[in-house]
């Protein structure tokens, strides 16, 4: 304890040493370094616009440094000059600070130099404009529908027959996760089921507002395999944080063999069967919580992912085991009844309503 307490003296002394304006400057870059290395783990895992993989991402790259080096040097010209005139011609014992009423030549520098800036930015800006705006040109390989929809993305596959499944009249959807194929233009084709979302993977892509009755679009492009964050960056509600999108770029040769996977799946999901359980929970608070892939986007922190429930030897944190009709029939018709503490709400279901959730929840193996 004694070791400690000298150290910590030792250090006050030495912050002691330091003028306050001193104590002041290093307070905040070490708050700022504090913050910056906290922060890392996030900005890793992205979404992280500087890190182009497409042409669009790419595009909106070249312009963001052109921009922020014009800045940085607009930046560094002005305070420069500030810094300098602040310095030579401040007040001080022998010297009477200058006074300056005019100088035609720097007004006009710093007139017509920023007209030329604003302008030529607005020339450029202009020209990626057509180029990222382009999401209807002849090259377009795909057609996504995305629906945004609090706190989710829906998503809609092209009505072709790779993405059919069995029943031959319903195609291929999902929640959350995106998957194209590398180095195909991707058109999203964008709404909104109730308030304006707004589409953005920065990495592969611009951002595009979805409003509500109105049809907007953007297009996307991956130049190589990977998985890439991306998520709603319009304020839409409590669970705007949440409303997060993966997009996922599968090599060309790969991308069959994940349809295939992906409609066995969806033929699960969607087994005739279970019709009206899918629909039950789709349409109840329970899709609002709970993942289901391809079908939910549930975003209740806490609330678990129901994708494989039925796979589970027990959910509840051991107190619905097994999983099995009767104990989730126990469990769904009075959540409180089996844990107290739950926040699942008894949302006072039917014997049938009960049955019919029961029965699509067993086959999510």
């Amino acid at each position: 304890m004694g070791a400690i307490g000298a150290c910590r003296n030792d250090a006050l002394v030495f912050v002691a040493m330091f003028p306050v304006r001193m104590r002041v400057v290093l307070g905040v870059i070490i708050a700022l370094v504090i913050a910056l290395v906290s922060s890392a783990p996030a900005l890793a895992e992205g979404p992280w616009p500087n890190d182009p993989q497409g042409p669009i991402a790419r595009t909106i790259a070249e312009l963001y440094w052109i921009m922020f080096v014009a800045a940085v040097v607009v930046l560094a010209i002005v305070d420069g000059a500030l810094i300098y005139a602040g310095i030579k011609f401040r007040e001080r014992p022998g010297h009477v600070a200058q006074q300056f009423h005019g100088h035609n030549m720097l007004e006009l520098t710093w007139t017509i130099i920023p007209t030329i800036m604003v302008v030529s930015f607005s020339v450029l800006s202009w020209q990626k404009l057509d180029f990222i705006n382009n999401s209807r040109g002849g090259d377009v390989g795909m057609v996504v529908q995305a629906e945004g929809v609090q706190w989710s993305w829906n998503f809609s596959y092209p009505h072709e027959d790779r993405f059919r499944l069995k029943d031959g009249t319903t195609y291929l959807t999902g929640a959350q996760e995106l998957h194209i194929p590398v180095g195909t233009k991707v058109r999203i084709e964008l709404s909104a089921k109730d308030v304006i979302h707004s589409f953005w993977v920065p990495s592969v892509g611009g951002k595009k507002d979805a409003v509500p009755g109105r049809a907007t679009d953007l297009w996307i492009q991956a130049d190589r395999p990977g998985t890439y964050k991306g998520q709603c960056l319009e304020f839409c509600g409590d669970g705007h944080a949440d409303m997060l999108i993966t997009l996922v770029a599968h090599p060309v040769s790969e991308y069959p063999a994940w349809i295939d996977a992906a409609k066995v799946e969806a033929e699960r999901i969607n087994a005739p069967e279970t019709a009206r359980g899918r629909e039950l929970f789709r349409s109840l608070a329970c899709s609002g919580c709970h993942t289901v892939r391809g079908l939910t986007g549930g975003k209740f922190p806490g609330a678990p992912d129901l994708t494989n429930v039925a796979s589970k030897p027990s959910i509840v944190g051991g107190l619905v085991s097994p999983v099995n009709e009767e104990n989730l029939r126990r469990w769904i018709s009075n959540p409180q009844a089996v844990k107290p503490t739950t926040l699942m709400p008894n949302l006072g279901l039917s014997e049938q309503q009960v049955t019919d959730l029961v029965n699509f929840l067993l086959i999510l193996k």
